[in-house]
């Protein structure tokens, strides 16, 4: 059955999938995300499809993440199960996509961040471009970086982990690459040849078709900070990591990372930050995905049952006044006891 807002097509022996939502940034709905998994499982099976690769229609955005507007919908809506149906179809969508056997090429122009992350981050061929955005948000909307970020960001150093995960920093594919977030730097102008070789290519080609297209990605922005990064998200508490980054910005005005590192601390939800240190600590020692995707489900249904999931995208993204009540409404404020409580799984049902 045809879907408006996410195509499926196979082209030789190449299954492709177009997100096709261009006006919200290809932000993941309910039905793409059921529709994706059910294409996926076909194709897998399917022994005339060899590999597989993820594009956008638009070059603005590769993905900007799910549909939180219906999320919020959903949890608020008075139904026992609040935002669970979607959580539990965007994540089985990426379980699919972990689960493929098959090579899957994300071509990640443009946005990619949330959910559009882990589309991303779960394929083995991650090509970016010089207008690539990558990034975990969710700490924004009382949300965490969730879809196996513990993982994905996990690998990258801790400091730079918890940059990510906690401020929601937005890097490029030079950074990614230096992280392990990007497999390729390809030029925006490049993916549609890109793309045809791909799809008329021999599953062997793959590698060998990308690296022709190759281009060095210049200077890594992180790199040059990653002194800065490392003095302030070492170890230590939270309320530590928010002081030094203070401290640093009264000799450091100009410095834009530590301005916005500082302005993520006061505004981004308390209870967020806190949790996605915790979980980089819970899952230290986790390889597996899927396990990671699991934890994740049960995080987001107590997280999207607090008041701070609902409040988040209504000052983000429906007011926009970008003045969240947070509760708590500071670091100091949430407790072991309160992280405690998000992290217990008892009662919560299995992801399938």
């Amino acid at each position: 059955m045809p879907h408006s807002d996410i195509h499926f097509e196979q082209t030789a022996t190449a299954g492709l999938v177009t997100l096709d939502r261009p006006d919200a940034l290809n932000a993941l709905t309910m039905d793409m995300v059921l529709a994706f998994a059910d294409q996926l499982s076909r194709w897998a099976r399917d022994e005339s499809v060899t590999h597989l690769l993820l594009c956008s229609s638009s070059p603005r955005a590769f993905c900007a993440g799910g549909d939180i507007k219906y999320a919020r919908q959903l949890a608020i809506s008075g139904d026992p199960a609040g935002a669970e149906p979607y959580f539990r179809a965007e994540y089985l969508a990426d379980i699919a996509l972990i689960e493929f056997g098959k090579p899957v090429i994300a071509l990640c122009d443009g946005i990619v961040m949330g959910g559009g992350g882990g589309l991303a981050q779960h394929s083995q061929h991650i090509v970016m471009t010089e207008t690539t955005r990558f990034a975990m948000p969710e700490s924004a909307i009382g949300l965490f970086p969730d879809v196996g970020a513990s993982l994905f960001l996990g690998r990258c150093p801790k400091s730079v982990a918890r940059l990510m995960g906690m401020t929601g920093h937005v890097v490029g594919a030079a950074d990614c690459l230096l992280l392990g977030l990007a497999t390729a730097y390809v030029p925006s102008a490049s993916l549609i040849d890109l793309k045809e070789k791909l799809l008329h290519c021999h599953v062997d080609q793959v590698y060998k078709i990308i690296k022709q297209f190759q281009i060095d990605t210049g200077q890594s922005l992180l790199s040059s900070q990653r002194q800065l990064i490392d003095h302030i998200f070492g170890d230590g508490s939270v309320e530590s990591m928010r002081d030094r980054a203070a401290g640093l910005a009264e000799n450091m005005p100009h410095n834009k990372l530590l301005g916005a590192i500082v302005k993520a601390f006061e505004t981004r939800c308390p209870l967020s930050i806190k949790l996605f240190d915790r979980l980089l600590f819970e899952t230290n020692d986790l390889t597996d995905p899927i396990a990671a995707i699991e934890l994740d489900f049960h995080l987001a249904l107590r997280m999207t049952k607090r008041a701070d999931f609902a409040e988040g995208i209504r000052a983000v993204v429906l007011d926009k006044d970008q003045a969240p009540q947070w509760t708590p409404n500071s670091l100091e404020a949430v407790t072991e006891t309160m992280l405690d409580a998000v992290f217990d799984r008892s009662g919560l049902p299995s992801l399938r």
